[in-house]
């Protein structure tokens, strides 16, 4: 039960009050777009998507790909561009990781605490296979994000040199 309300209580935090405190930390105002809406849906269709079984365990892998990583990635994509940072490829890649790791952290911690304090019956033997899920749903995020940026850039370059 708990996870059913994490599904939509998270994204619609999300979705209300971090503009609201990036303001706060930066004084600078910063728009809800269809980026930070897309991430906050693909967290919450995680929930409901079917995951493989792994070595015959239920280890919600593609929750962690969708609801973890893909999830990080957008949310990246809407920090770069609401902060416009302008990094190398290896800093952008760097930060993205970074991001996907702090949050994957963060939820195996907050899944242990539901487990000590007994609202959930997990075992934590799949944590290494959620932080994989999280690291590749943001890999994949990236190099799309990447390539099409690319190719956007080239694009306009080539018709600005016509």
């Amino acid at each position: 039960m708990i996870f059913l309300i994490i599904s939509f209580f998270v994204p619609v935090v999300i979705w209300i009050f971090l503009p609201w405190v990036m303001y706060t930390v930066s004084a600078k105002k910063f728009e809800r777009d269809w980026i930070l809406f897309i991430a906050c849906i693909c967290f919450f269709i995680s929930w409901y998507l079917p995951s493989p079984l792994i070595h015959g365990v239920d280890t919600n892998f593609t929750t962690h790909v969708v609801g973890g990583g893909v999830f990080s990635g957008l949310l990246w994509i809407y920090l770069k561009k609401q902060l416009q940072w302008k990094f190398s490829w290896m800093i952008e890649l760097i930060t993205a990781f970074g991001l996907v790791s702090t949050l994957g952290v963060m939820n195996e911690l907050f899944e242990l605490f539901t487990v000590e304090l007994h609202l959930t019956k997990l075992t934590g033997t799949d944590t290494w296979w959620d932080l994989l899920a999280n690291t590749l749903g943001t890999l994949i995020v990236w190099l799309s994000y990447s390539v099409i940026t690319h190719l956007k850039n080239s694009n306009r370059s080539n018709s600005i040199s016509k």
